[in-house]
């Protein structure tokens, strides 16, 4: 219980810095959006931090366009180092215009993601194996066609997927939300702990290992179910 309160208290503090940053000195932004395209060079990998509204669309031009009050485009900072794009705010920033990231994408493997970052993508995304590792309280919608898929969450992450995998592996403490029914999967692996839900929908083997007052909502006759589960944790068919 005390390691859920404290997970917990780490998603509150993220919203809490994202969005009343503007009371604590931050810079503030002209009014005057402005957007930057930066050419970077190649990454399968994303990590970002803050509140940022990141869209991805998978092209070969890997173009990150920086979108913010002009004044504060300086504070915004992007690059490269071994084979990661990193995307973050030097400074506490209170644009009054969305920071959006619009970001062209290869074969992806990793968003890593920290704050409250809202990230979308255009069109299906075709990558193998990608991992999600999120903290605070991010919100991911994609559309996918992968191989596996890895989630490592804690917080009040929410994950929004569709398409169809091979694999899912999911690692999820807090109070986060993994939103799946759109994504048959072949096997799905769950390990979650605190007040998380997860709804998937899974075609072959479904192992869940679950604690607390998790939740979890399953499409699909899986022909192997393993479930170890504890507390006031529930795992729930659906048709």
């Amino acid at each position: 219980m005390k390691k859920i309160t404290i997970v917990l208290s780490v998603a509150v503090l993220a919203l809490l810095c994202v969005f009343s940053s503007c009371q604590f000195g931050c810079i503030k932004g002209s009014g005057n959006a402005n957007t930057e395209t930066r050419n970077l060079g190649n990454f399968k990998r994303i990590e970002i931090q803050g509140g940022f509204k990141v869209h991805l669309k998978q092209d070969s031009s890997m173009d990150v366009k920086v979108t913010a009050d002009d004044n504060l485009m300086k504070y915004i900072r992007t690059s490269i180092s071994n084979g990661t794009l990193h995307i973050y705010s030097k400074k506490s920033l209170c644009s009054k215009t969305d920071m959006a990231i619009n970001i062209g994408v290869g074969q992806l493997q990793l968003i890593r993601a920290e704050g409250a970052i809202e990230l979308t993508g255009e069109g299906k995304l075709n990558v193998q194996n990608i991992k999600f590792d999120l903290s605070g309280a991010n919100r991911i919608t994609l559309d996918l066609d992968a191989a596996n898929i890895k989630t490592d969450a804690s917080g009040a992450n929410e994950l929004h997927l569709s398409g169809q995998a091979a694999s899912h592996t999911i690692d999820m403490s807090g109070s986060g939300k993994v939103f799946a029914f759109d994504m048959p999967t072949g096997d799905y692996s769950i390990e979650t702990a605190g007040a998380s839900h997860c709804e998937i929908n899974v075609l072959k083997t479904l192992k869940i290992n679950t604690t607390g007052a998790s939740d979890v909502q399953y499409k699909g006759s899986p022909s192997t179910i393993q479930n170890q589960k504890s507390g006031a944790s529930k795992v729930t068919k659906v048709d």
